[in-house]
């Protein structure tokens, strides 16, 4: 009988305060998406896979807690799902495989390119350029979006994927028009040839120093 008030106990226990992992680790996962860590040099290999560790902590803690929950089964799917799509909404894996990035965020791409025709991305003449609004900016690693370039009066609009120290940088460019084989731009003090990229598509580009 004991060990039944024990183990009920116990139980209980669980289910009041399970909640307070969940909760912590999301704390985490707030603290990452609002504290703008940009893939700066080699944090490029550090930053990703953190934010990406954060993320599926949080989520498989809130599953653990959702299974525990009377309608268990549909709970923990749905949850599952969900978290899921947040998390690959909103980890950029990018600079590992940008073909795969770009193609699941493609109407967030579609949306930058929208406002860089619309002359409403890409004028700022600072360094950096603009800040792109908040719901787009995890598709630049600072959260911004420069013209690095020119062709026939349209802009080369570049969401930088990581940044070098002291110069360069690496990531996506937009051009809305096929690139002239010469074109080269400036990507933070890095000259690229933007044919010499990787074509994605909508006038789209992966493009690194060196190419």
């Amino acid at each position: 009988m004991s060990d039944t008030g024990t183990g009920t106990g116990t139980a209980a226990t669980v289910r009041r305060y399970g909640w307070i992992g969940p909760l912590a680790a999301w704390l985490g996962v707030a603290w990452v998406e609002l504290a703008d860590l940009s893939n700066a040099s080699l944090l490029l290999f550090v930053i990703p896979p953190f934010e990406l560790a954060v993320w599926l902590i949080a989520l498989t803690l809130t599953v653990r807690v959702a299974s525990r929950c009377p309608a268990r089964a549909a709970a923990t799917l749905t949850t599952a799902v969900l978290l899921a799509g947040a998390c690959v909404w909103f980890t950029n894996w990018g600079v590992f495989h940008p073909a795969s990035y770009w193609a699941s965020h493609r109407w967030a791409f579609d949306a930058v390119a929208d406002r860089a025709q619309e002359g409403r991305v890409g004028t700022s003449r600072e360094y950096y350029g603009q800040r792109l609004p908040a719901h787009l900016r995890d598709l630049s690693t600072n959260g911004r979006a420069a013209v690095v370039g020119h062709q026939d009066g349209k802009p080369v609009v570049f969401l930088p994927q990581w940044i070098g120290i002291p110069d360069d940088a690496g990531g996506y460019v937009h051009l809305d028009a096929p690139p002239r084989p010469d074109l080269v731009v400036d990507l933070f003090g890095a000259p690229v040839r933007v044919a010499g990229g990787q074509h994605l598509g909508d006038g789209w580009w992966y493009v690194l120093p060196g190419d």
